[in-house]
């Protein structure tokens, strides 16, 4: 293992030195790291509900596991959301768009996505953590996260939480996990947890180990049905289009395409 990380640092200088370099080198790891994780994984089986899901925000949940939720709720199952932050720091420094109204807009896309996969959106709640500072609560803050979270874990009693990949690759997804797996161990629900990776799948580095390693690896594979997911996605206006007078998105194309397969990978902690 040491060895291919090392190998991955001395590709990425070689290849950081030609015009697109690193993307095509985390395009390569990325289709590598799939391939592996196909590999090695086992079948999801159907999921019996009530089903959790938590979210650091708004797109995360949809872009993690939108094919899974889709298809537990054609199986008649509840699926319930909490998401944690507001949302509102993906538009740092826009010129037009202020925090107060981001936080508005991804509230009525997240509604909108769960829709189109028929999540009520009785079952959707919004914890409005600030958006960026998921890694920096005091104690007091902290605490107060955590029961929130557990308040919620007791009300739903679901019978399996889905949660942010613990090695993410992003600061507010890890602690989204801490935060997620302290309010458990609180609470009188023992169900079964699986992680859903976000930004290690667009930036595989922080998949190649789990994936070679994890004993217990599933992957839930939703043929002839990605195009609910894709509807779903598309209406995170606010991530995947332009937002003017900024002529790019936010989220790059290439990180929306990491998406687009009719499969997903979910890691289970050992017992």
């Amino acid at each position: 293992m040491r060895r291919l990380i090392l190998f991955h640092f001395v590709l990425l200088g070689l290849l950081s030195q030609i015009p697109g370099g690193k993307r095509k080198l985390r395009s390569a790891l990325r289709t590598a790291a799939q391939c592996i994780m196909a590999l090695r994984s086992r079948p999801l089986p159907p999921l019996s509900g009530p089903i959790l899901v938590i979210a650091p925000h708004q797109d995360d949940c949809t872009l993690g596991c939108g094919g899974l939720l889709f298809q537990t709720r054609l199986a008649g199952e509840s699926v319930h959301v909490i998401y944690l932050t507001d949302g509102a720091a993906s538009h740092d420094g826009h010129p037009v768009i202020t925090p107060a109204q981001l936080a508005s807009i991804r509230k009525s896309e997240a509604q909108e996505a769960k829709s189109r996969i028929y999540v009520d959106s009785a079952c959707l709640t919004f914890m409005n953590l600030r958006d960026g500072q998921l890694p920096h609560l005091n104690a007091d803050e902290r605490n107060a996260a955590v029961a929130e979270i557990e308040h919620h874990i007791n009300r739903i009693a679901p019978a399996v939480i889905l949660l942010p990949f613990r090695k993410d690759g992003s600061t507010e997804h890890e602690a989204g996990f801490l935060l997620v797996t302290a309010a458990i161990a609180r609470s009188f629900v023992r169900p079964r947890l699986l992680e859903y990776p976000v930004w290690a799948t667009y930036h595989p580095v922080h998949l190649i180990k789990p994936a070679l390693f994890s004993a217990r690896l599933f992957r839930f594979r939703f043929k002839g049905y990605g195009h609910y997911k894709r509807h779903a996605l598309a209406a995170y206006v606010s991530q995947f289009q332009p937002t003017p007078p900024w002529s790019q998105p936010v989220m790059p194309g290439d990180f929306t395409r990491c998406f687009e397969r009719e499969d997903e990978f979910f890691f289970e902690p050992e017992a």
